[in-house]
């Protein structure tokens, strides 16, 4: 016999009441000899020992009721040949989890964890028997049902053909706390919960080991009213902790790309083992060319960030990977990254005066530079021209009427990207591109000057500029200007001394705009013909034009929104080439999680609108720390349970497991009988007392 909650035994204590209360009520009659009584002694004699063995008889029906009743919280099981005595359970209902967690992939001596789970899975089966309700779940941070209705385990076998683990982390709380509902929902009678895994610490994190599992459906126990509890066996498939390195980050440059420019990648590497250095090659390949080969050593638990140069040889989207030598968890030996190189800038520049010297600053020398310019009058302009543009520019002039002030707030809403000259003529459509309530004041100051107020930090767009050039910068004076009010301060990257907007820059639709309170004229001031109007102008049009270098990345199964290209026809191409329609939702394209590492492609018709690269959680999963089975039973609040160790026959102990009977109802329902029989015995005394 064995227990289930043996801390109960030490109520077996309690049978020292009933043994303390006879002894103490015990009256002592002092003896007195009367003459009278004395031929009546020897009829007394047998009327006490008649009293002394009812009053044993009382004392041993209350100890035996007080120890059935402790016993019965302990909840005894008796097995062999005894427990044939007591009748066993009805119909089956068996859960069987299975870690696929990335983790769950590492190779040991014995072969990969996962393959292993799968022939312990495969044991369970083989112990199962035709008409018993089986579910097979695979879980990682979600769970999916494999297989769910009564055991044909030809079926079974064959849902498990060609599994392999996937690229999620583990979540082994709310997978047990799911095995858990569905045995409760089986309506059989005996209900076993199974899970294969290798037991990994950050499985649990977020709890500690022996708190109770969470409210609502604690595993391991029966929901309040069913006195059908759930039996569980874990079965670990661990491997001795291997020393793993993960490429854990992958950081590419944060600044538009130019073909033919040469740019710098930041690889963040991590050494999970506490004990060993490791030494190994490491690769790196930009678009199919390897750029870079190197041996690399990394200190035991250690992080390491290796650096790697490529030139940007061909524009558009570029997939990168990072490759180490592979370890016993290959999963994490691979990064996959994505840059965006753009050829050049094309830009509409719609202006009438001043339209040479804002040509000339933004395309010196006739195209050489990253923008290439096509210009247009006010009064000749149409929607025609804004096709293959990337930016437009509005300068001064007669200004746009109302049918062009349409048109370029359908191009910037549509993805397109503006920088609009601030003028009186152009008051119209910055009041229609901008989302705040502007207010404009043409300033002359024909006795004076405007300048700028120095920044405290170096707005993004100024980025070629130096402390002295920003200082110098700050310092050129400003006949005429038009200040603007009703921006809020925070979205000013730089202002005139006056406290009035420079620059400031907002989103609109799908594009954004880029508004500078800037006169391209001489008379306007010093700015146009000082060496800072050339540089200022083409940071401003790359700045709006530019878009991301790298579109960023997602881990394995997460969602990824997207927003651009709101006219377009969008598909996107997941890691492996399956094509897929986003969901359109306000907040722009929303792409499903992918299942795999690798490169979503996101599709505007046949161009690459952008590319997201997706990689595997490296921060929790890689670190091949292990918990015992007992210690995760103990912290997912399973009472009723057996570990199965790897190596340990699964079928004799799950045998003996089953063989036992649990007596607990037999053993109150004895305790309520011996307390009737003990009322009937001390009722009968107190009569014949009477």
């Amino acid at each position: 016999m064995n227990f289930l909650n043996p801390l109960y035994l030490f109520a077996l204590a309690a049978v020292a009441v009933p043994i303390l209360i006879h002894i103490f009520s015990r009256r002592r009659v002092p003896e007195v000899p009367f003459s009278t009584i004395r031929f009546l002694r020897r009829s007394d004699r047998r009327s006490m020992v008649r009293i002394n063995v009812r009053r044993l008889l009382l004392l041993f029906l209350r100890i035996l009721a007080v120890a059935c009743v402790a016993m019965a919280f302990a909840r005894p099981v008796v097995r062999g040949s005894l427990a044939s005595l007591f009748p066993a359970g009805g119909s089956r209902a068996a859960c069987i989890l299975l870690d696929r967690s990335y983790s769950m992939g590492v190779e040991g001596d014995g072969g990969a964890a996962f393959d292993r789970g799968l022939a312990r899975l495969t044991s369970i089966l083989d112990n199962l028997d035709r008409g018993d309700a089986v579910s097979i779940v695979l879980f990682d941070t979600a769970t999916d049902v494999l297989y769910d209705g009564e055991l044909d385990k030809e079926a079974a076998l064959g849902a498990l053909k060609g599994l392999r683990p996937s690229y999620g982390g583990t979540d082994l709380r709310s997978a047990a706390a799911f095995g858990e509902r569905r045995l409760e929902g089986s309506g059989r009678d005996a209900r076993e919960l199974y899970i294969i895994s290798d037991f990994q610490k950050s499985a649990l994190v977020g709890r500690a080991a022996g708190a109770s599992a969470p409210a609502g459906a604690p595993a391991g126990r029966s929901k309040a009213g069913t006195g059908l509890p759930v039996r569980a066996f874990l079965l670990p498939v661990q491997t001795e902790r291997a020393a793993n390195v993960a490429i854990e980050e992958v950081l590419a440059p944060r600044v538009l790309l130019h073909k033919g420019e040469t740019a710098e990648l930041t690889i963040v590497i991590r050494n999970t083992s506490k004990e060993l250095a490791a030494k190994f090659p490491l690769e790196v390949s930009i678009g199919g060319r390897r750029v870079m080969e190197k041996e690399t050593e990394i200190l035991p638990d250690n992080y390491l960030k290796e650096t790697a140069v490529f030139p940007a040889e061909r524009a558009g989207w570029i997939e990168g990977i990072v490759r180490k030598r592979p370890d016993r968890l290959a999963a994490d030996d691979t990064r996959y990254f994505t840059v965006n190189v753009r050829e050049k800038v094309r830009v509409l520049l719609i202006a009438d005066e001043g339209g040479p010297y804002l040509e000339e600053a933004l395309s010196p020398g006739g195209g050489e530079g990253d923008i290439v310019v096509a210009k247009q009058e006010w009064r000749s302009f149409t929607a025609a021209d804004l096709r293959g543009a990337d930016v437009v520019v509005l300068g001064p002039g007669r200004g746009p009427a109302p049918g062009d002030v349409e048109i370029l707030d359908g191009f910037v809403s549509g993805g397109g990207k503006a920088v609009v000259l601030l003028s009186s003529e152009l008051k119209p459509a910055a009041e229609r591109l901008s989302g705040h309530p502007l207010r404009f004041e043409l300033a002359d100051m024909p006795q004076g000057f405007f300048t700028l107020a120095r920044p405290s930090s170096t707005p993004a767009f100024l980025a070629p500029f130096d402390e002295e050039d920003i200082a110098a910068f700050a310092r050129v004076r400003f006949a005429r200007a038009v200040l603007v009010s009703g921006v809020p301060p925070a979205e000013v990257a730089l202002g005139f001394s006056t406290g009035n907007p420079f620059v400031w820059a907002e989103r609109r639709g799908e594009g954004s705009v880029v508004f500078a309170s800037i006169d391209p004229r001489p008379e306007a001031g010093e700015l146009v013909l000082s060496p800072y109007f050339l540089p200022l102008m083409q940071q401003l049009v790359l700045a709006a034009g530019a878009g991301p270098v790298s579109a960023g990345g997602a881990f394995v199964g997460e969602s990824i929104p997207w927003r651009g290209a709101a006219g377009a026809e969008i598909s996107c191409e997941l890691p492996g080439g399956e094509r897929i329609r986003p969901e359109r939702t306000d907040a722009g394209i929303i792409v499903p999680g992918a299942a795999e590492p690798g490169f979503v492609t996101i599709l505007a018709g046949a161009e690459a609108a952008a590319k997201f690269a997706v990689n595997p959680d490296c921060r929790r999963e890689s670190d091949l720390e292990y918990l015992s089975a007992r210690s995760a039973a103990d912290s997912l609040g399973l009472a009723n349970r057996l570990v199965v160790e790897e190596g340990r026959d699964i079928v004799p102990a799950i045998h003996a497991a089953r063989e036992g009977r649990e007596i607990t109802v037999p053993l109150l329902l004895a305790a309520m009988v011996l307390l009737a029989a003990e009322l009937a015995v001390a009722q009968r005394e107190k009569g014949e007392a009477a």
